[in-house]
């Protein structure tokens, strides 16, 4: 059978893409992208390829209902998603096979759908242990110690994040080696830096009548990191917002505490041609 997985290029992404493999005993390829560049990932993929020669192309952790229904809406087409805003064009599917639950993480979707499927495959604690730490990072509760480290060792690889991940955790998560070790002491110095050099604007933003206390800020690394400070150090702070000048993206997160209502999912959508999760979202700088 010839198959291919497109999955997104975050941790949660090729969490779910192991997760996958881990039951499915999958041996295909494995191409891996963003929501924002699937199209051209995809694209570029067809000039070499066929997609009607293959027999299944899972498409993991990507809403790509909104720009792209002539690309994936075919019948050999697999698509599990966990994104809020995804929902909402579910029913565009007329022949691919789409699998759309709101979850913490795709992988741990992805866990949940395949457990039942195949009941007698069991994981390891060690491949269970990561799939928490994956879903901990992915709805950035950050309650397992790990989970933040894990992410930071993903973004430093250099080359295919996805083979080298699938290198150091293939068999789940066993610790840190030393070079990981040495990747998250620099990177923790890099973040101090970045939070000590930062300039914030404070504004406010009418989302359905209601207004918002906004903190913005630019910085071109270590954004979930710029955005938590912000919350955490101004009490009033609903919505933070991080401008990447250098990628024209935009990163939205919010005070989960302060404002629960607003989807920062269809915020994104609306005002910066984006989407992801109702705590914390993505778009275009436009």
């Amino acid at each position: 059978m010839k198959q291919i997985i497109f999955t997104d290029c975050d941790l949660d992404g090729i969490g779910t893409y192991l997760m996958f493999k881990w039951y499915t005993r999958y041996k295909g390829e494995v191409e891996i992208c963003s929501q924002s560049n699937f199209r051209k990932t995809f694209t570029a993929w067809s000039k070499k390829n066929k997609p009607e020669d293959y027999d299944k192309i899972y498409v993991f952790d990507l809403d790509v209902s909104q720009n792209n229904m002539d690309l994936v809406d075919h019948k050999n087409f697999v698509i599990i998603d966990h994104h809020e805003t995804h929902i909402d064009n579910i029913d565009k599917y007329k022949n691919a096979k789409c699998i759309v639950n709101v979850y913490s993480s795709c992988c741990k979707l992805m866990y949940t759908l395949l457990k039942e499927k195949y009941p007698d495959r069991k994981l390891t604690d060690n491949q269970k242990l990561l799939m928490l730490l994956v879903d901990d990072y992915d709805s950035y509760e950050l309650k397992l110690k790990d989970s933040y480290n894990l992410n930071v060792v993903l973004w430093n690889y250099i080359g295919n994040r996805a083979q080298q991940f699938e290198r150091d955790f293939g068999t789940g998560f066993t610790g840190f080696t030393q070079t990981h070790l040495n990747i998250i002491h620099l990177n923790n110095k890099k973040v101090s830096r970045v939070l000590n050099e930062l300039e914030i604007f404070k504004g406010t933003l009418p989302v359905n009548g209601t207004e918002y206390n906004l903190y913005a800020t630019m910085s071109s690394t270590s954004l979930n990191e710029v955005a938590h400070h912000v919350i955490n150090k101004y009490d009033d702070c609903d919505i933070c917002v991080v401008f990447n000048l250098s990628t024209k993206r935009v990163s939205f997160r919010k005070n989960k505490e302060r404002i629960p209502e607003l989807d920062l999912g269809q915020l994104a959508k609306k005002i910066a041609e984006g989407g992801g999760h109702r705590d914390s979202a993505g778009g275009t700088l436009n």
